[in-house]
């Protein structure tokens, strides 16, 4: 939970619902206030009801959110899975700009299986923001694109000097 010393203010996670249900994790997560997305139900009305409130809470709280739009890492070559749209959605609903952070491949330091960290460097670079104000829900496919390919394109850079 170091991860918290370092957060920044009045910053949210939006995550997958099962991950409340991670020991210790999901806790800390559910009382620092991050929100958590049932994906199961794909685009139903109660996802889409639970997004306005969210977006609601946004805007009345000033917040910050941190998306993480492959919603689980491609963990065979390297290549970035489809991502999903609803955290697009939100930024072009609340007119915030994207701000693409890229991780490189964590797999020479935490193995997933057994949820170990060895010594090791984890490469990350934060890209240019990307503005999304005046943008419409028609915008949102050229937009989850286009920062899909920004983002392989420095995974790639990130991953061969690792």
């Amino acid at each position: 939970m170091c991860i918290t010393r370092i957060w920044p203010h009045r910053c949210i996670i939006l995550m997958k619902r099962s991950l409340l249900y991670v020991p210790f994790f999901g806790a800390a997560a559910y009382l620092s206030g991050h929100e958590f997305i049932d994906r199961s139900s794909g685009a139903s009305s109660a996802v889409r009801d639970h997004m306005s409130e969210i977006n609601e809470r946004i805007k009345k709280e000033r917040l910050r959110v941190c998306i993480f739009p492959e919603g689980t890492r491609n963990r065979t070559d390297g290549k970035m899975l489809p991502f999903k749209k609803g955290g697009f959605h939100m930024a072009q609903q609340c007119g915030a700009p994207i701000i693409p952070v890229v991780v490189s491949n964590v797999k020479a330091v935490y193995d997933s299986r057994i949820w170990l960290f060895k010594r090791g460097v984890i490469k990350l670079r934060v890209l240019e923001p990307i503005s999304t104000v005046g943008m419409t829900k028609e915008d949102v496919n050229a937009l989850v694109e286009s920062v899909q390919t920004k983002m392989q394109e420095n995974l790639d850079e990130l991953n061969k000097s690792a």
